[in-house]
């Protein structure tokens, strides 16, 4: 496969053209004019972009970097030649795929290229995948070293042991031990530790299977002993309510019977003949009024009597002064006229009338006197008549009667109070059922308390419902799991199956260890084909000064020089000793997996002193006679070395 023309529309490229020769071509440009981009529309228009990756620290994915400056739609165009025909591959953006679209054509007549993907392009015109070719014939900026790849390894190993592809060792390897992992990777992976878990599975649900009809059967003597345990409490519940009916009926009827009597006991409602219907506060009041009445009466009538005796010895006083003026009068009257007739007869002796005269005067003193004090005293006969007794009120035992009264209110309404709580009683008792009639039976009451029954009947209740859910939860589970019968067979299946894995896992690993011992024999031809091929082309690079060269399976190399005695490593070499090892094996592998395909390298030389820079330069223009090989270099030198040989350059 020979590239003939590039057109693209990517990064810093705006529709530009790239048509290097047929072997050798040198394309040269200072650093930053597109280089390195033209590297990179190489390998998208083979393998494409992908989207996948996302842009890091310190890291640009392939669809950022490459975008173009414009703005414009990432596109691009490659004119090939491959097995003997013309074709033209066009990439462009497709759907969130910037570089998504395909298109191949035959360049002569536009057909489609019957066979070519987007996906298939790169390993179909190269001859292998993606990473085969970026470690073999793509030489990035600082990319010479090559690391480990299971694709380029199988294949190297493939075409150097054997001749054909499909016989890769460590794709026989991968293989065999994918089959291997298949049946046991490890402990966890693997179809004989799904079996072997399956199997414990089965055996762990059949234990449980038994464990769960053992837990049922004990659920269900449980179950029975505590029903007959509730049947007996219940019983014993029915009787305590029985006894406490028989009990609450007699209560009822002397209760009844109580009432009864008290309204016996409730005296008749008659009026009081002389309270009538009054209380007996009212009564009390009322015979006090009347009790302080008669005594008002009796204490006037003793004041009017006082009075009237004292009236009375006053007019007795009176008519004694009376009867005394009478007489004093009388007396005084006679003197008075005794001495006038005294004075008539016997003028002479008037001196012998004084003491007659003082006695008359005397007597006229008294007459008066007793004249004021009846004048005085006049009123008091007509007062006499005032001073009669008042009526007394009959009184008698009037307060006594009250009190009586008073009592008999009294203990009437404790009749009638005694007789409504006997009523209320009643009524309570016949709320709770009670009823005067009864039955006769003897009922003898249960060894305990009700309410230790009833505590006990809801503990036994409780554990009851308890065992009926886990009763019901265990016939869940004995449901779910099915009959035992499947999980046998089920379990002599997976016995069959193990054996047959058993016996697989041990023929695999026979044939691992088989395939092994072989590959040690197949690499002794492995190993010294590359590293020959490998030391060929170093020594040619070194100019014969290191003429040996070994890599292991990962391609780490190791040089040896001409007179030296032991291998030196390539950390060991110098930077420009270590980049042309790197170039050598490249180009050790790429003869022996891609000989059509052509080389690109970018910037693969500047390591390189001039002396080397010309070594190498000879060595790919051998290399450029049997493939195309695009050197990028940002350095004048190969484009005069060129020059002077007639190779190619492409100036950017």
């Amino acid at each position: 496969m020979k590239i003939k023309k590039l057109t693209a529309v990517f990064g810093g490229l705006e529709g530009e053209t790239l048509e290097p020769g047929a072997g050798l071509t040198v394309i040269t440009a200072p650093n930053e004019t597109g280089k390195s981009t033209w590297a990179g529309f190489w390998k998208a228009m083979l393998y494409g972009i992908d989207t996948r990756e996302r842009d890091k620290t310190g890291f640009l994915a392939d669809k950022t970097r490459y975008a173009p400056w414009s703005g414009a739609p990432m596109s691009g165009e490659m004119q090939v030649e491959w097995e003997g025909q013309d074709i033209t591959i066009r990439r462009f953006p497709a759907r969130t795929n910037p570089f998504g679209g395909f298109e191949a054509v035959y360049t002569a007549t536009g057909d489609p290229v019957p066979g070519l993907t987007a996906a298939n392009v790169g390993e179909r015109l190269t001859g292998v995948g993606k990473e085969g070719y970026l470690r073999s014939a793509f030489v990035g900026q600082g990319g010479a070293a090559i690391g480990s790849s299971r694709e380029l390894e199988a294949r190297i190993s493939a075409l150097v042991t054997s001749g054909e592809e499909d016989v890769a060792y460590s794709a026989v390897e991968r293989t065999l031990k994918d089959w291997r992992n298949r049946r046991r990777a490890n402990r966890a992976n693997g179809l004989i530790p799904e079996l072997e878990g399956e199997r414990a599975q089965i055996d762990k649900a059949l234990q449980e299977m038994a464990d769960a009809r053992r837990r049922r059967e004990t659920a269900e003597q449980e179950l029975e002993r505590l029903t007959k345990n509730q049947k007996e409490l219940q019983a014993d519940l029915e009787l305590w309510a029985r006894i406490e009916k028989h009990e609450l009926n007699r209560r009822y009827g002397e209760a009844y019977a109580e009432w009864e009597r008290a309204k016996e006991a409730v005296p008749e409602d008659r009026p009081h003949p002389l309270f009538g219907a009054m209380t007996g506060e009212e009564a009390w009041a009322f015979a006090q009024e009347r009790q302080r009445e008669h005594e008002a009466a009796l204490a006037e009538n003793r004041r009017r009597q006082s009075k009237r005796e004292e009236l009375e010895k006053r007019r007795e006083e009176l008519s004694e002064r009376r009867r005394r003026a009478l007489v004093y009068g009388g007396i005084s009257v006679f003197l008075l006229i005794l001495a006038v007739i005294l004075v008539v007869v016997t003028p002479g002796i008037i001196d012998l009338l004084w003491p007659l005269a003082i006695g008359s005067g005397l007597a006229l003193a008294v007459l008066a006197g007793s004249v004021f004090s009846l004048l005085r005293d006049r009123d008091i006969v007509p007062n006499l008549s005032e001073l009669k007794p008042v009526p007394v009120p009959p009184a008698g035992d009037i307060l006594n009667q009250a009190a009586q009264y008073r009592e008999e209110l009294a203990q009437a309404a404790q009749a009638r109070a005694a007789a409504d709580a006997a009523r209320r009683r009643v009524d309570d008792l016949a709320a709770q059922g009670g009823r005067l009639f009864d039955t006769l039976e003897l009922l003898h009451p249960p060894a305990q308390s009700k309410a230790a029954t009833a505590a006990q009947l809801s503990a036994v209740e409780r554990e009851l419902a308890r065992v009926q859910s886990e009763l019901a939860r265990i016939e869940g589970i004995l449901a779910h799991m099915g009959g035992p019968e499947d999980m046998e067979a089920r379990k002599t299946e997976l016995d069959g199956r193990l054996s047959q894995r058993y016996e697989e896992y041990e023929a695999l690993t026979a044939a691992l260890e088989a395939l092994s011992a072989a590959n040690d024999q197949l690499r002794q031809r492995f190993s010294p084909a590359l590293n020959q091929a490998a030391g060929e082309l170093f020594s040619q690079l070194t100019g014969g000064r290191w003429d040996r060269l070994a890599l292991t399976r990962d391609f780490s190399a190791q040089a040896t020089q001409r007179s030296g005695l032991l291998p030196r490593t390539a950390l060991a070499l110098s930077a420009g000793t270590a980049e042309q090892l790197y170039l050598a094996v490249r180009l050790a592998i790429c003869q022996l997996t891609v000989p059509e395909a052509p080389l690109v390298l970018d910037d693969a030389l500047c390591a390189f002193d001039d002396a080397r820079c010309a070594l190498a330069l000879e060595l790919l223009a051998g290399q450029a006679q049997g493939r195309q090989i695009l050197l990028f270099s940002c350095h004048s030198r190969e484009a005069a070395w060129a020059k002077a040989r007639g190779v190619p350059v492409i100036q950017l």
